[in-house]
């Protein structure tokens, strides 16, 4: 699933966030009306998002002591120049939603809103995890499957 960058519902997908930054926006709106339509409507109007839900990857996981680390849970993404959480307009820190090994590419991914002045390809931004900081990098602003990308692998 974290090769892919598909969204796990309730880790993923959460109620902070809409579609547009979760990057699972519809390109037509159904004429009728369903439940949420307005603030929909009102998201989709905006020139850009405050926020948009990234792929990233660690660059390297070996700690000071030379250990090999594989975080799992909630991690906090920093600016390398600044130390700090990146927060976004509405104040909402950027954390992983998601943290996994990758074994077809061999790498920590992580899934993380980032403000919109990070999300760019190739981005480099820190991972705090057990009291140390890991580099990362954003390989994919939005959407974006880091293995097979085209799906053009065949389906067992």
């Amino acid at each position: 699933r974290m090769e892919k960058s598909l969204r796990l519902q309730n880790a993923d997908l959460l109620t902070e966030y809409n579609l547009y930054e979760a990057d699972l926006a519809r390109p037509k709106v159904k004429a009728a009306d369903f439940h949420g339509k307005a603030a929909y409507l009102e998201q989709r109007a905006l020139p850009q998002q405050v926020a948009r839900l990234c792929t990233l990857v660690m660059l390297e996981n070996v700690d000071a002591d030379g250990v090999a680390r594989y975080p799992v849970g909630i991690c906090p993404v920093l600016d390398p120049a600044s130390g700090e959480t990146l927060v976004d307009s509405k104040g909402r820190r950027s954390y992983t939603t998601s943290i996994a090994f990758g074994p077809s590419i061999g790498r920590n991914i992580a899934l993380a809103y980032l403000p919109q002045e990070y999300c760019e390809q190739g981005r480099q931004l820190m991972l705090e995890y057990m009291g140390e900081t890991y580099p990362l990098e954003v390989a994919a602003a939005g959407y974006g499957a880091l293995y097979d990308p085209e799906n053009g692998k065949p389906r067992s």
